[in-house]
């Protein structure tokens, strides 16, 4: 396995928390119904529990199917995608609260 992969694997999901946490700040909502629930349970801390169960869900069911750098790929490709969709969604909730 890359260390590559890894690395965009571990960035990805720093960045998902980060573009989560500040479009909430600017009024937005977690729509994935478990996040939210972490999130009132426990704050910011919610969203660091959830990314490290996926993240070892993502690795186990990677090493279960003997291909763990193909299954980390195609969670950096959907991450890639999220995140890019919070980055959006915070830059329309600034443009409306000004």
């Amino acid at each position: 396995m890359s260390a590559e992969s890894l690395y965009v694997f571990t960035l990805l999901n720093l960045v998902d928390i980060m573009t989560t946490v500040e479009a909430l700040r600017k009024g937005g909502y977690e729509a994935n119904p478990v996040a939210r629930w972490l999130l009132e349970k426990f704050g910011t801390a919610g969203l660091f529990i959830l990314k490290y169960f996926g993240m070892g869900a993502v690795v186990l069911a990677g090493a279960v199917s003997g291909n763990l750098e193909f299954s980390i790929w195609v969670n950096n490709i959907i991450l890639g995608c999220v995140s890019a969709w919070n980055s959006f969604t915070v830059l329309r909730l600034k443009k409306r609260n000004e």
